[in-house]
């Protein structure tokens, strides 16, 4: 392949249609009409000599080749961006003051050291951090709202997500628990009684939904915002806990609590976090600064392999 076939639209539209999976969601993302966007998948699928997507049912897939271009594609245009980007920020200089939503297990576990650095690289910088919640994405629509760290499904089209890593889910319990020595099965885990985060995003909604697809629910008898506060009740009950595995092998341990996956019947895809913020704030350089510092710093702290 040459590369002055290639231009950065086409790399955006790449980005858009891998993305979406539609040429049509695609075609709204870059503000450009669907027979544009087509004749860029028909340009890009002839440039890599591969067809991207294919329709399955309904849906269209991504190929092994489009899966391998997503995981590539984001970071690439990260680099791109900022070569394209006059760089003339000096943290240690800039004053100025932030908003950030951050789950308070992040807060908690991984802000820290992070806070800790930009103290001495841009001692001007105030940030005021506020607990994740789905609805805060007007937020940061509205300037509310400069950056957060969340879980999220789909990241929407006029918001910019770099994705931190994926999570799936697992079980936690008293070591004292009647289940703590048995394996947990679907019977057992519908039967029994469950303690649930209802603060710092949504972490319920992936379990409850699997439940639903095979006809099931759990009996949730406890809801509190603060993970610190359910792991330590779940290891002074007979409560289940059920948590994103980064949190659980982190935390697990420190409470005493037994790790255990989720019967196979629940099944659970992999969930995406993200950092996300405003499109208008891209080309921002002590934006730039900051959430490239988080992510780096997320990242540092997540690379963690969860025991199942």
């Amino acid at each position: 392949m040459e590369l002055s076939k290639i231009n950065l639209n086409l790399l955006l539209a790449l980005y858009h249609l891998l993305r979406t999976h539609s040429v049509t969601q695609a075609a709204e993302a870059a503000h450009i009409s669907q027979p544009a966007m087509s004749r860029n998948l028909a340009q890009l699928r002839k440039l890599l000599a591969d067809p991207l997507m294919v329709r399955v049912g309904n849906d269209m897939h991504l190929t092994p080749k489009g899966e391998s271009l997503w995981q590539q594609l984001p970071p690439v245009l990260n680099q791109l961006e900022a070569l394209l980007t006059p760089n003339e920020f000096e943290p240690s200089g800039y004053q100025g003051h932030f908003n950030v939503a951050t789950t308070d297990y992040i807060t908690q576990e991984l802000l820290p050291p992070f806070m800790a650095k930009l103290q001495q690289s841009a001692p001007g910088v105030d940030i005021h951090f506020h607990l994740w919640h789905p609805s805060m994405m007007e937020g940061l629509r509205q300037g509310q709202l400069d950056l957060a760290a969340c879980f999220l499904d789909e990241v929407p089209d006029d918001i910019y997500g770099r994705q931190v890593g994926t999570d799936g889910f697992c079980c936690l319990l008293s070591r004292s628990h009647p289940l703590a020595d048995s394996p947990l099965t679907l019977k057992t885990y519908i039967h029994a009684e469950h303690l649930a985060v209802s603060g710092g995003g949504d972490k319920n909604r992936a379990v409850d939904s699997a439940l639903a697809r095979i006809n099931q629910q759990r009996r949730v008898k406890v809801t509190v915002p603060f993970i610190h506060s359910a792991l330590a009740m779940t290891a002074d009950s007979d409560y289940l806990l059920t948590l994103p595995k980064h949190i659980a092998f982190h935390l697990g341990e420190r409470f005493g609590l037994v790790l255990k996956p989720l019967p196979e019947e629940i099944e659970i895809p992999p969930i995406p976090y993200y950092l996300i913020w405003h499109h208008r704030l891209k080309a921002d350089p002590a934006h730039r600064y900051l959430r490239d510092s988080l992510y780096e710093a997320l990242i540092q702290k997540s690379r963690v392999t969860p025991r199942s």
